[in-house]
This record gives C-alpha cells, structure tokens and sequence, in this order.
C-alpha cells in the first residue's frame, strides 16, 4: 500500500501532534498545518486542500506509516489522504511484463518437453506439435492446499476494529514509568556505612597496587631491567572554593539527646545536616513522641509547620518516610520527626497533637495513599474521590491517567484553552483566561 495524497481540511487547531508524529510532511504554522514542499510534486507548501498535489513517488510507501501515525493522532481529525495499493501506485513498465512472460515460458519447457516427447513418440511431426505447445504453454496448476478447520481460519483472521480509533495511552513513552534502584534515604547511619565501605575499597585497591608493584619489581629483577616506580597512593586534591557537602552528623543538640534520653528504644535514629535536627522514632509511637514535643518544658515545639510523606519503592524494610516539622516560635528553633512504615501500615494520626494536622494528612493520604487512623475526616482533598491512584508514587506515569498528552502551551490557537474555560465556567468554577503581560 501506499499513499499519493494527504491534505488537511478546515479546522485545524495548530496543536502541533501532526508535526511530531512525521515532521517530513508536515508544518505547523501560526494558523494552520502546512504540506512541505519537499514532498510535493508541484513544489508548493500549503493545506494542499485546493491542489491535491500528488506525494513524490519515491516518498509515497516510505512516508506511509507516519502519515496514518499523524492523522490517527490529530484530535480535530482534519488530515485526510488518498491510499492506493502497491499495484496501482507503481505500474510495471511493459518490457518488464515482457521479461516475465519470456522467463515464465522457460521455466515451463523442461516441464512439458518429457510429456510431450512421450505422449508423441510414434509420429513423426512429434517436434513440430512440440514447438507449438512451447508457444502457448498450459500453466501448471499449484497443488491446493487442504481446507483448514473453521477454528483455525478464526484464529488467523485479524479482528475487525469494533469501534473509531483510540489512543493508546498505556503505551505512550510519556507514561514508560521506571523505577528508582536505590533509596537515598537521608540517615547518619547509611552514611557511616557508605563511608566504612568506600575507605575498604580503597584500601583493597591500594593494596592491589602494592602486590602489583611487587611482582613487577621481581620479575625486573629476574630479567636484569631497571626497577620500575613505585606506585603513589592517590588523594582528593583539596580546593579552598569545592562546594562542600552538607553531610549527615551525630547528634549533639540539647534537644535530641533529649528526647533519646526520655523514649530510650522508641528512638530509631538521631542525626543533624546543615544545621537541621532529625529524630526518627518507631511508626507504633509517632503520636507519643508528637506530644511529648508539644507537651515537655524543655522543648515547647508549639506548631505543626509542615508533614509530608515520600515514597521509597527499592527499600527493603519500609516503602514510605512521614515527616512533621515542628516550630518552636519561643525557642526559634526547628525539628524534624520522622518515622518509616511499610506499605499498608495505618500510622496515628497527629491531629490530637497538632489540628493543623487535619489537612496535612488528608493531602499525604490523597497524593500518596497512606492512611491514618482517628483521622476526623480523612477524605481526598486535591483530587476528585473516583480519582485512580496516588500522584505522589514513585510508580505513577508523569502525565498522569485518563489526561491528554497535549499541553496547553502548544495550544497555539487557543482553542483547548477556551474549550476548558467553558466547561470550567459550565461547573460554576471561577477561572480567569491568563494574559501575557
């Protein structure tokens, strides 16, 4: 198959999917969508609406999949074409039939000379019938293949499209979703262990260098050559103007040994980086530890500034961190409680502690699907309730589901903005049409 003709009809949105898909035929302009002239035959660049210019014929079957790709995905459906079959697109020239026919007669004498040297043997004018049959030659008939069962004529047949084309959005390359291998999980602990293990490394290797170094200086010696450099351990040149890494450091606030003095085992973890204080207690005493912060005379963290949630698919002993921000406004200091759950884990809720709480809790449960019990009202609050997965999670596509993979900035006509706008105005939702200033 192959296709001579494609030109876009009125109502074009300039929404740039035909150019994407096959950016050799078409142009997205400032009102329209344009054939290029390189694929012409008359050399023009327009809609190719009026001319119907006919595609080169070098490009017509090369061009073909992109074309069909571009048209199935135009959302206003305005790019048609014509689509001939491989016969009708590219005739034969008739000394090429020729040809064919010359070696088709060929390959069809040594068939029929035995039979017709015995069907002819007693008389003589044999060549001469023989001769004639080689002018007009009988095709031989191909053995016909047994009639296959109804069962497997069904299973071969490829299934009749039921309904209008529909995109495929699991397949889209936008929605591939590839997940993280490792969970970078800020903590004194991994740290230290990170370091423990980089310094055996190094150390493996440098003693490598020095066996190296070794069996070189004896084999040198055994062939009566000079002996060669000893190896030079390497080290991090220092520059006064490197960026310096804020790492993970033992605990030495006030507050945090503290608090491992008053909860002993509860406390998991305690560390400090860049000047910020981490505690990480058990998930079966958050609200414990919340009170206690809010409660105890040598604290005083009066204010729940933030809590939020992560999602750490490659761990190994948990698959989420919830983290509350305390404030203390008379103290003006800041700390950070934080405790890992695994998936499905129900975690206290922190509105007897803080109030605040309610809503922070109602967005970690609606982006990222942990729940909270003696939660007032844990309900979505940012996504519809019939909304389908958690947007926050690492294995959500970034496009999002049931969305169209058009982004209004390459709405250049404006017409999906104002379609939205519309609809938006139809629900009674109070939205302004942004202008550039």
């Amino acid at each position: 198959m192959a296709i001579i003709k494609v030109w876009i009809e009125e109502g074009c949105i300039v929404c740039n999917a035909c150019e994407a898909e096959c950016p050799d035929v078409f142009k997205v302009t400032e009102d329209s969508c344009h054939i290029k002239s390189e694929v012409r035959t008359d050399g023009k660049q327009s809609e190719n609406r009026a001319e119907k210019a006919a595609l080169k014929a070098e490009l017509q079957a090369p061009l073909e999949a992109s074309i069909i790709a571009a048209a199935a995905s135009c959302p206003v459906e305005v790019i048609k074409f014509e689509k001939v079959g491989a016969e009708a697109a590219v005739a034969p020239a008739q000394p090429e039939i020729a040809a064919d026919i010359v070696a088709a007669l060929e390959a069809a004498i040594p068939v029929l000379k035995p039979v017709a040297a015995k069907a002819e043997e007693p008389k003589p004018e044999a060549p001469k019938v023989e001769a004639q049959k080689v002018e007009a030659p009988m095709p031989v008939p191909a053995p016909v293949p047994p009639p296959k069962p109804a069962e497997a004529e069904a299973a071969e047949a490829p299934p009749e499209p039921t309904g209008p084309y529909v995109y495929d959005y699991t397949a889209s390359p936008q929605r591939q979703v590839v997940m993280p291998k490792t969970a970078p999980l800020p903590s004194f602990r991994i740290y230290t262990a990170e370091v423990a293990a980089q310094q055996a490394a190094d150390e493996a290797r440098w003693q490598k260098m020095l066996a190296d170094f070794e069996t070189a200086k004896a084999k040198a010696a055994a062939e009566g050559k000079p002996e060669p450099k000893p190896p030079v351990r390497p080290t991090p040149r220092k520059d006064d103007y490197d960026v310096k890494t804020p790492f993970p450091q033992a605990a030495q606030d006030p507050d945090l040994l503290h608090l491992v003095s008053l909860l002993g085992d509860k406390v998991e973890e305690v560390f400090e980086q860049a000047g910020e204080l981490t505690c990480q207690v058990q998930k079966e005493h958050l609200l414990e530890v919340l009170l206690l912060c809010r409660d105890d005379e040598d604290l005083k963290y009066e204010m729940l500034a933030d809590a939020t949630a992560t999602h750490y698919p490659a761990a190994k002993d948990f698959a989420f961190s919830v983290v509350y921000q305390l404030t203390s406004i008379s103290r003006k200091k800041q700390l950070r409680i934080r405790t890992l759950i695994p998936e499905g884990f129900v975690l206290q809720s922190g509105f007897a502690a803080y109030p605040t709480a309610n809503w922070l809790e109602r967005e970690i449960f609606d982006m990222l699907g942990i729940r909270f019990a003696d939660h007032p009202d844990l309900t979505r609050i940012l996504c519809p309730e019939d909304w389908e997965g958690w947007p926050l999670r690492k294995d959500y596509p970034v496009v999002g589901l049931g969305q169209r993979d058009i982004d209004f900035r390459d709405d250049r006509a404006g017409v999906l903005m104002r379609m939205a706008m519309e609809k938006a105005g139809h629900m009674g939702i109070n939205l302004k049409m942004p202008k550039a200033e």
